[in-house]
């Protein structure tokens, strides 16, 4: 299954690699990337590890990104030896392999991570740009997965 944003055309030079590579490496998600400079407003493909060890790779969404990062040796979203941040651009062209998705969405009822994404009109954080809404993001289905 092939997802992708219908206002960014662009990608699909790239969609017979990303289908190629995703079949031959037996991927059950993959996106596709672009080099993206520190504090970028678009979000960063990043491995997440927690105290287990156990890790993920899944997108960051670049208001979380810097924040989180602060809290590693890596002291936030900072350039790398190319001038680009070491986390690339998660450009929402995604790939899914369809048995392991519905067997997923199967076990879980269909419910899948959701988050609150308020737009503030103040720096000061204390009004409301437009009406805050519940969201889910297609690029958090590995939240979904179990290790194999």
């Amino acid at each position: 299954l092939l997802l992708f944003q219908d206002t960014n055309p662009l990608p699909f030079r790239s969609l017979c690699a990303i289908l190629g590579v995703s079949a031959a490496r037996s991927f059950v998600m993959n996106s596709v990337t672009v080099p993206r400079l520190p504090a970028e407003a678009v979000g960063g493909i990043c491995k997440l590890t927690d105290s287990q060890g156990e890790g993920m790779t899944i997108n960051v969404e670049y208001n979380q990104l810097d924040p989180l990062l602060k809290t590693t040796p890596a002291g936030g979203d900072v350039a790398d030896s190319t001038g680009f941040s070491p986390y690339p651009g998660n450009i929402n062209v995604l790939v899914f392999r369809v048995p392991e998705m519905a067997e997923r969405l199967a076990a879980t009822g269909g419910i899948v991570p959701e988050f609150v994404n308020p737009k503030w009109a103040d720096a000061e954080k204390s009004k409301f740009k437009s009406p805050t809404r519940l969201e889910s993001l297609m690029q958090d289905f590995p939240r979904l997965c179990k290790k194999e």
